[in-house]
């Protein structure tokens, strides 16, 4: 984690000068920061795309995904309406309090444009992108709007950042919303781990062929697959309930422990040799015998080891109840459609 300082910069052609406005102490902050040192001049990220000038934490990584391919995907009606629509966009960027073309610097009121995405504008942009669209507009719009999408999908998929969704997160995303089908084929692919076959050729005729036509399969459809729902029944009156002692057993599904190892490492993040980890201690898992495959949470091998090695009570004070954890998986998987 580093910091940045957000600013709007002002250009004095006349003089030949880049200065940017700021507090008296975010000022003597960044010099602290910068030590003379000199400093990389970039557009705002999108994860940062309406926070307010001053100076920030950022973590500095690149999104996992194409952002050109993220954008045709967000701009799909029918994915703009999964994520919310308009008011959720709204919502999403907070207060209309400044113009997003010259910040502060307008003087006047303030309002959300009109259109399918509105943004922060003066009166006087407003009426002047009502008249004709502005260029200055459209370039916030598509900006803020794939960060929008990405900052959905990550809290569905229990991600901090857009920029940590992986391919196959947001694959499942659309499949939950029942979207996939709008998902760019390059997408698909990657989010199924598979690698396009299609290469260019020409016939004896000169005619320009491609591999495509060969290719039978349907990566679209398969991702529909992705998110298969568990059989979970519920009998409100089973059986054992009327025996004065009754025998209890473990429930057992191979298909949620799929599901937990599918997810990234609780601690680490990572997603490579995940392990279910089955909850001990707390009164849980006695007689040598596990809780039941609910009572998981994904753990990387090395963790996993720690865990059962280093005794549940000291994982717990460096990484959290485990109960938590448990919880966290079991609230993600009702909310992706695992049990039905």
């Amino acid at each position: 984690m580093s910091k940045a300082l957000i600013a709007n910069p002002v250009f004095s052609d006349e003089l030949g000068l880049l200065m940017f406005r700021a507090e008296a102490a975010t000022l003597q902050a960044f010099r602290l920061l910068l030590d003379k040192q000199p400093v990389l001049l970039a557009p705002v990220p999108d994860e940062l795309a309406v926070v307010a000038p001053g100076l920030v934490e950022h973590q500095g990584e690149a999104s996992r995904l194409p952002g050109q391919l993220v954008l045709a995907f967000m701009l799909q009606d029918k994915v703009y309406q999964a994520l919310g629509g308009a008011s959720a966009f709204t919502q999403w960027q907070g207060r209309a309090d400044r113009c997003v073309i010259h910040g502060d610097d307008c003087i006047g009121g303030f309002t959300w444009s009109s259109g399918r995405y509105p943004v922060s504008l003066c009166w006087h942009h407003d009426n002047a992108h009502r008249a004709e669209p502005l260029p200055n507009v459209e370039a916030v719009v598509v900006r803020r709007l794939a960060a929008f999408g990405m900052s959905r999908v990550a809290e569905f998929v229990g991600r901090a950042r857009g920029g940590e969704v992986s391919a196959a997160e947001l694959a499942w995303w659309a499949s939950a919303h029942g979207v996939h089908a709008l998902l760019p084929e390059s997408l698909a692919l990657t989010a199924l781990g598979r690698k396009a076959t299609i290469t260019d050729r020409h016939t004896a005729h000169g005619w320009k062929d491609t591999d495509a036509r060969y290719d039978a399969r349907d990566h679209i459809a398969d991702l529909s697959k992705m998110v298969k729902p568990i059989k979970f029944e519920v009998d409100a009156e089973p059986p054992a309930s009327f025996m004065a002692r009754p025998k209890l057993t473990r429930w057992q599904s191979e298909a949620y422990l799929k599901f937990v190892r599918s997810q990234p490492c609780v601690v680490t993040g990572s997603t490579e040799a995940v392990e279910a980890h089955h909850m001990i201690g707390n009164g849980h898992s006695g007689m040598a015998m596990k809780t039941h495959d609910l009572m998981t949470f994904p753990l990387c091998h090395d963790e996993h080891m720690k865990l059962h090695d280093g005794g549940w009570q000291r994982w717990e004070q460096a990484h959290g109840s485990q109960l938590a954890h448990v919880m966290a998986t079991l609230n993600k998987a009702a909310g992706l459609g695992v049990f039905g």
